[in-house]
């Protein structure tokens, strides 16, 4: 897989790769959490740290939400466009001003996204709140760093 990777001739466009998280990681990734979670009694850390990387993805900065998607920016200044359903885009957009306790509770009880409220798996709101903040002062990768 690795090998792949390192070929100068595939392209791999993050962004479109990044199109429509929020359905992937609910496919993906929600049934081996959700897995882990009934068998081990506690989070799976590096899932439960890419539950806080996709919220901070698609909320980091909002700028605008456009026909193309929602304009978010990096702390280095450059900016992205986040593509997802509309109403996906639309949800970040409408709560861009929350500070992270509030947005991480309003993803997480948001059943359109996930089919049931997250809120109910113990800890995992608070582990989100505190993984996310880590991520907003640290920086992504300094804040996987920390899980690993």
């Amino acid at each position: 897989m690795q090998d792949r990777f390192n070929n100068p001739f595939v392209n791999h466009e993050l962004m479109s790769i990044s199109l429509n998280s929020t359905s992937k990681w609910r496919a993906r990734n929600m049934p081996s959490f959700l897995e882990y979670v009934g068998k081990n009694g506690k989070l799976p850390t590096c899932l439960t740290m890419s539950f806080a990387a996709y919220i901070a993805f698609y909320s980091n900065d909002v700028q605008e939400l456009t026909d193309k998607g929602l304009v978010c920016k990096r702390a280095k200044g450059n900016e992205y466009t986040v593509s997802d359903d509309r109403w996906v885009l639309e949800f970040y957009n409408e709560h861009k001003n929350d500070d992270v306790p509030t947005l991480v509770h309003a993803v997480m009880t948001n059943e359109q996204m996930w089919g049931q409220d997250l809120t109910k798996v113990p800890g995992f709101e608070e582990a989100t709140v505190k993984n996310l903040t880590n991520i907003r002062e640290n920086g992504a990768l300094a804040a996987y760093a920390s899980c690993l």
